[in-house]
């Protein structure tokens, strides 16, 4: 193949070469080496040009093909510094022919172009104006730190250890940067020359680290293979414990008390993030979710501390703190110092309905403390199996905080400690009603991670589709049925009070059309999608049901009328007919408000619980009225 190598004298020279694909980078030294004589009108010892392709300096022993080198590429040529015994070439007058394109070539050189010829007629005159003579050629370099005193210590000049300028016939030169060394000198003398390049130990590369040609990345040696983490097989979860929520729950708010609707006892989620998401218990990673300011709303009982007593419809809770977690917090299980009544633990003796006490307290009528939702974890299955899930995390229904104490634990140190005990209408999982709600709901365990919805191979899709035609064949000619997959539909009370909302008449025939495996989803579907204010982007409050069939909170609507005048904010349609702003702001649909709150028992607590405000004592305030 033929190359093209580039070469600075005063001017850029620009020359071909013949070379073999495979053939070795030392070949194609010599090659150029040649090249450039016959262009430059001067000898170039082979042994200090070099060649570099794409930033890489071509190493003798490899080949062309294995730095990807293909036909017409282009190789910058370069000479490096001569050691200190080593005579400088530079042509004399006789040796300043330069090749005209009238000259005689080899065939494996094209003529030049006639700009060409111009270049290398200036580079020729120049090194033949060179006023250097034979005894100049035998000097070594000046060095602009001694003047190459013999008698004073240099590093410049001498060798880069101890300085000194004597021994030259033990004296290297790297072939690399050009100092000099002394054989004596090196961390490791050596007595005899080398027979190929010599490199100082700030210039060699280890052969272990560098990738040349076909090698492959050796990472045996790297940082992060002597982690620990490198060798050990425990699961920590796939990295989902500090992964980002993919959403957020808007049903209802972070503080919201009792059941989330759609969601029944016995559903199961794979992981924590996705228990956060349901708004079951919003904290990705921690047991209790409340303040030191208000009571505690859901725990999670995952067996973190040995205290934990679990009995189905009484269990033991203990408190959150004690542990060091200033390292690991995974391997952190040994608890050094007290706990304390602050915090999450504080939450806690919130919800007792009981004073606040440091020495403890316990409820008169329990069933007034406030409802906790209450998860469990499969990791409780080391202590009491009967009552864990197989597998992520269950939501057990609501329970509440009988009373709590102090009192000292295993480790010696002093421990919160909480009695919870069962009140929900819905029968625990463990239970044969409640396995029977579970499969008649179609509870399934709940995983939306990017590992389940990894694709399968095809392979193995085609094989379970074929058993799945295999068993409706089987169903057919025993005439028996397929197992019943559950499809949520709205109840006749519901259903009549969706007749009743005729402004809203498209919207919910959309909704009867599409089919939903859980009420949970049907919510989702009415709550994030049908329903969400354009302006604010949430659930829609306070409601009103434009002519065009839009549903914009109220405050909302009568804001963007005021700044953009009387069109809807979506469709751009004029709204007039529905009045004035304060018309609009009284104009509630309220069989919509009667549906979401046979949805969302919560929905509109925080805007109906407001007193309302007369017109009379409106204008007195605004001055209207004297």
């Amino acid at each position: 193949m033929q190359l093209k190598v580039n070469f600075s004298a005063g001017g850029i020279v620009n020359t071909f070469i013949e070379v073999e694909r495979t053939g070795d980078v030392k070949d194609a030294r010599k090659a150029a080496a040649k090249a450039l004589e016959v262009a430059c009108g001067k000898k170039f010892p082979v042994g200090r040009l070099s060649l570099i392709y794409g930033g890489k300096q071509l190493a003798d022993g490899m080949k062309m093909h294995e730095y990807s080198i293909k036909h017409n590429d282009t190789l910058l040529a370069y000479l490096k510094p001569a050691a200190l015994n080593e005579p400088v070439d530079v042509p004399n007058s006789e040796d300043t022919a330069v090749a005209t394109p009238e000259s005689e070539h080899t065939s494996a050189f094209p003529k030049a172009s006639s700009g060409d010829a111009e270049m290398l007629n200036t580079v020729a005159t120049k090194l033949a104006s060179a006023e250097v003579t034979e005894e100049a050629d035998e000097k070594p370099i000046p060095c602009d730190h001694c003047d190459n005193k013999v008698d004073t210590s240099c590093v410049f000049c001498g060798c880069v250890y101890c300085g000194l300028k004597d021994d030259e016939t033990k004296t290297l030169a790297c072939d690399e940067c050009g100092r000099f060394y002394h054989m004596r000198c090196l961390p490791e003398p050596i007595t005899e020359l080398p027979a190929d390049d010599w490199y100082c130990e700030y210039c060699v590369n280890d052969p272990n680290i560098v990738i040349s040609g076909e090698k492959k990345l050796d990472l045996s040696n790297t940082r992060k293979a002597k982690m620990p983490s490198a060798t050990q097989t425990k699961s920590w979860g796939g990295g989902m414990a500090c992964a980002a929520a993919a959403k957020t729950c808007t049903i209802v708010g972070k503080d919201h008390v009792g059941p989330i609707p759609g969601v029944h006892v016995g559903q199961s989620w794979r992981y924590r993030l996705q228990v956060t998401a349901s708004g079951v218990h919003r904290p990705p990673v921690g047991g209790i979710a409340g303040s030191s300011t208000k009571p505690a709303v859901s725990i999670v009982l995952a067996g973190g501390y040995p205290e934990d007593e679990d009995r189905g419809e009484e269990f033991t809770y203990t408190g959150s703190g004690g542990y060091d977690l200033s390292g690991n917090k995974r391997t952190a299980k040994v608890q050094t110092s007290d706990q304390e009544l602050t915090r999450q633990n504080r939450s806690l003796a919130l919800a007792c309905a009981a004073e606040v006490n440091e020495e403890g307290a316990e409820a008169e009528d329990w069933r007034l403390s406030t409802a906790i939702r209450v998860c469990r974890s499969y990791k409780i299955a080391k202590k009491h199996p009967e009552y864990a899930p197989a597998e992520g995390v269950r939501y057990d229904g609501i329970y509440r905080v009988v009373r709590y104490w102090k009192q000292k634990g295993e480790s010696g140190h002093y421990v919160w400690r909480y009695l919870f005990r069962r009140d929900d209408s819905e029968p625990a999982p463990w239970t044969a009603e409640g396995k029977a709600n579970i499969e008649r709901w179609g509870l399934t365990l709940f995983d939306e991670s990017p590992k389940a919805k990894s694709k399968k191979p095809a392979a193995a899709a085609a094989v379970k589709r074929e058993r799945k035609d295999k068993d409706k064949d089987k169903d057919k000619v025993a005439g028996t049925r397929t197992k019943k997959v559950y499809t949520c539909t709205p109840s006749p009370e519901l259903l009549e009070m969706i007749r009743l909302d005729t402004t809203n008449s498209r919207m919910w025939a959309t909704m009867a059309d599409a089919s939903y495996e859980s009420v949970g989803k049907y919510l989702e579907a009415l709550c994030e999608n049908a329903l969400v204010c354009p302006i604010c982007q949430e659930l829609v409050q306070q409601p009103v049901t434009t002519a065009c069939g839009h549903n914009i909170c109220s405050p909302c609507l009568c804001k963007a009328m005021k700044q953009y005048g009387v069109i809807c904010p979506i469709c751009r349609s004029d709204i007039a007919d529905m009045g004035t702003v304060d018309v609009v702001r009284t104009a509630v649909n309220h069989d919509l408000v009667t549906i979401l709150k046979a949805l969302i028992p919560s929905y509109g607590r925080e805007w109906e619980t407001k007193p309302k405000v007369a017109g009379i004592q409106r204008a007195t305030r605004s001055g209207q009225v004297v």
